[in-house]
């Protein structure tokens, strides 16, 4: 039986730098961000049930989602975000499950910035949080994605507080340092884990 790991992390957390590491390391890596992108592309049922429910203007010409249109929305507006959650989920949920019961390796990594927010983790075997401080969380956001500072926080505030998230793991890699600093946790970790 396939053991999960989930991961998960706050926006601009370094998630992803770990998740890229455990790639080039010959992990398999469910990430439900692409999913995400994939169940929500051109032509899609899932693309077809946002636009139902927020507009079709939030279809670009090309046929494609407006992401950036529909960030402003979600993201200043919580009430959207649960409904565009209880839209698309269930898109999302079937694929991760269908990744996780046709796995043929040993350990997968269920890569999901809201593990815990949309229930995943009752998936996982063991999860891993990966936190930083809240001013390089958001100084990171804030270079990344080019975003003022309201912006960030309202992305931020979003999700749920790292602390919680790292409270509810079972294990938790502390990111405020180099990348080569973090991949040294991870492997750490991993050395004890398999």
């Amino acid at each position: 039986m396939t053991r999960v790991i989930g991961l998960t992390g706050g926006i601009a957390t370094g998630k992803s730098t770990v998740s890229e590491y455990l790639t080039s390391v010959g992990y398999e890596i469910i990430d439900a961000d692409k999913i995400t992108h994939q169940v929500q592309s051109k032509g899609s049922k899932g693309l077809e049930a946002i636009a139902a429910f927020f507009g079709k203007d939030i279809i670009k010409d090309d046929g494609e989602l407006n992401r950036q249109k529909l960030g402003s929305i979600v993201f200043n507006d919580k009430s959207k975000l649960i409904e565009l959650t209880r839209i698309i989920d269930p898109y999302i949920r079937s694929e991760v499950i269908r990744r996780i019961d046709e796995s043929k390796n040993d350990v997968v990594i269920l890569d999901a910035p809201t593990l815990f927010e949309n229930g995943y983790h009752f998936m996982c075997d063991d999860i891993i949080s990966v936190v930083c401080d809240g001013n390089e969380q958001e100084k990171r956001l804030m270079e990344r994605d080019s975003l003022s500072k309201e912006e960030a926080d309202s992305r931020i505030k979003s999700q749920w507080p790292l602390k919680i998230k790292a409270e509810l793991s079972t294990y938790v890699i502390d990111s405020n340092g180099s990348i080569m600093q973090t991949r040294n946790q991870v492997v750490k970790l991993f050395n004890n884990i398999d």
